[in-house]
């Protein structure tokens, strides 16, 4: 009867071992697909760029395996092990760790927001920006939604007064601020469905000059009410309730995902087009994760700031229900990022804003 048991017990064992390597198996196919999504142009086939979503969550299920293997069977911790360190540079892309303790002065501090128009702001209430960016001795400032409204101009005033430069594209919102000479500011169109566009600056510092383009790519444009439905689905989940809402979301997304391939697209043959050894910076409202084509296609051209020096998501959109970083400073191999952050004392946008801390590798 003893061995019976122990007989059945084994086989219980082997049946479960045996299922949860199948398991872990095809979740670690999906989180090679969601990493290879990055490679598929959303211009092209917009509706698999969605997949790419999945990719913190899919990744979760994975790590839920290594203390099961680590119980029962620790020599297939393998498994998981190996198979996440085949991504492992998106994982970091999503969730960079970094212990940044230097003390060296930066030669560059970049700071990039979506300002939602202030929209939690009055006239008299911008000065907190003008403090925090002096506080942080930031030379170059990318702002998108940034209009000529009185708020905005009592904060550019401010900023002049304590010697930055600004240039501004009021038709599209867009506004760079630089602590340098602003040679030129130049628009670059995309194709859009709304008024999302990109400018290029030329700023003069020291001897070099720096090519810095300021993004505000597609919106998923999901209205409040939208968000609202979404957030009921997470806290309230009904099937039916479910089922729609992830098609509706799906299909917005997908039809958004088209023009931000486009428009990256667009952006990247500029990038191509400069003369060797420029240098570079690309910051703004990407609209996108760090598991997107969008991304990944500055990412393999450029050094993403966050990556090199933040810790954590780094949450950048202040939507609850909406754990993402969509917003992003990239630059050229001149630099290296000491320090990067979400600025998360900023609240008043449904973006929080990014600051990065570079250093001249010439040095």
């Amino acid at each position: 009867m003893a061995e019976k048991k122990k007989r059945s017990a084994s086989l219980l064992r082997t049946f479960l071992v045996n299922l949860f390597l199948g398991a872990n198996i095809a979740t670690l196919v999906l989180l090679w697909t969601c990493c290879a999504t990055t490679w598929i142009d959303p211009s092209a086939h917009p509706r698999i760029s969605v997949i790419g979503l999945l990719f913190p969550i899919i990744l979760l299920l994975n790590l839920i395996f290594v203390p099961f293997w680590l119980i029962y069977k620790p020599r297939m911790l393998v498994v998981p092990i190996l198979g996440m360190g085949l991504c492992g540079g998106y994982i970091l892309d999503y969730f960079p760790i970094h212990h940044n303790s230097s003390d060296e002065r930066p030669d560059l501090v970049v700071f990039t927001w979506n300002s939602h128009y202030l929209d939690g702001c009055t006239p008299d209430s911008t000065s907190f920006l003008t403090d925090y960016l002096l506080e942080q001795e930031v030379d170059v400032v990318c702002m998108q939604e940034a209009n000529s409204s009185a708020k905005f101009d009592a904060f550019y005033e401010s900023m002049r007064q304590h010697g930055y430069n600004i240039e501004r594209n009021t038709s599209s919102s867009m506004v760079m601020i630089s602590r340098h000479p602003i040679l030129k500011l130049e628009t670059l169109p995309l194709e859009s469905n709304s008024t999302n566009t990109a400018t290029c600056a030329d700023i003069l510092v020291g001897n070099d000059t720096l090519n810095v383009f300021n993004v505000h790519l597609e919106s998923n444009a999901l209205s409040a009410e939208e968000k609202s439905e979404y957030g009921q689905t997470i806290t309230a989940p009904e099937r039916d309730k479910v089922k729609s809402e992830a098609l509706f979301l799906t299909g917005k997304i997908a039809a958004a995902a088209r023009y931000r391939g486009s428009q990256i697209n667009e952006l990247v043959e500029r990038i191509d087009s400069l003369p060797e050894g420029r240098r570079i910076l690309f910051c703004g409202d990407f609209n996108d994760t760090p598991i997107s084509y969008v991304y990944q296609c500055i990412n393999r051209r450029l050094q993403n700031a966050y990556r090199r020096g933040g810790n954590g998501v780094g949450v950048s959109f202040n939507e609850t229900f909406f754990p993402v970083r969509i917003d992003n400073i990239f630059y050229s191999s001149h630099w290296q990022c000491l320090d990067a952050q979400v600025v998360r004392s900023i609240t008043v946008s449904d973006h929080y804003p990014i600051i990065a801390r570079l250093k001249n590798k010439e040095k």
